[in-house]
């Protein structure tokens, strides 16, 4: 009787652990990509990071964390475990591609990709981050389709269309496909269409939608310095006044 009383004791000691390992780990997340609150961040991967019953989502956002400290290898090596931790998790397994794509390795980028899509052939994000790894490759045509299914199936990742058009040469029906979006844009469409007019050289609308964005606290605005085709906007004053209200950690 002792026996089975110390062993229950030790599974629900166990239980509550990870419970609260879980709760910290959800705390780092909304302060990474819904509060911006950074200092709060570091305090709550330091209580989770490493620690037994640490979820694979808490890998992948302390790797997301890293790569805004300028830690863009170490932060990949984090993305990377967490998505060989989640082999069935469709979103793990996107980021660790959408990282792959960011570093230019494109062949591995499709093949993480081909694995989320694998496990849900209409993913909006992964049909989203799919169609940006054939744009950088120059396979327009299946860029677009791919972009058309990712917005058929998700609303959120309809701004991969004009993306896709612009890339793709096809600057009128870009911007057609943005204008019609911009009519009900939601706070996803602001963030997409920074890329899309950056691709097409109109800053001002690039920087518009910045500003729309970081109004609208985009959860990966902090993240905007990766983002392709917009290096140009970096030294603009009004793209700097927005990574100074975004008060990065460094």
């Amino acid at each position: 009787m002792v026996l089975v009383t110390v062993s229950l004791l030790a599974t629900s000691t166990l239980s509550i652990h990870a419970q609260d390992i879980s709760q910290l780990a959800n705390r780092a997340r909304v302060n990474l990509y819904e509060k911006w609150n950074f200092d709060s961040v570091a305090y709550y991967f330091d209580k989770v990071i490493g620690k037994e019953g640490a979820p694979a989502t808490a890998y992948s956002d302390y790797g997301w964390y890293l790569m805004l400290l300028d830690r863009d290898d170490e932060g990949h090596t984090y993305i990377e475990k967490a998505a060989k931790m989640a082999p069935d998790d469709r979103q793990m397994i996107t980021w660790y591609a959408w990282a792959l794509f960011w570093r230019k390795d494109l062949a591995k980028a499709q093949q993480w990709i081909n694995k989320a899509l694998v496990l849900d052939p209409n993913y909006g994000e992964a049909l989203y981050v799919n169609s940006l790894i054939f744009s950088t490759m120059g396979k327009h045509q299946e860029a677009l389709q791919s972009a058309e299914k990712a917005a058929a199936n998700d609303a959120m990742w309809r701004g991969g269309v004009p993306l896709a058009l612009a890339r793709a040469g096809h600057r009128e029906k870009a911007y057609d496909r943005a204008e019609k979006i911009a009519k009900d844009e939601s706070v996803f469409d602001c963030y997409l269409l920074i890329e899309t007019f950056g691709v097409l050289g109109d800053d001002d609308r690039a920087l518009d939608y910045l500003e729309k964005a970081f109004a609208l606290w985009a959860p990966f605005l902090p993240w905007l310095k990766f983002i392709p085709d917009t290096e140009h906007l970096h030294t603009n004053p009004r793209f700097q006044a927005v990574v100074r209200k975004m008060d990065l950690p460094k």
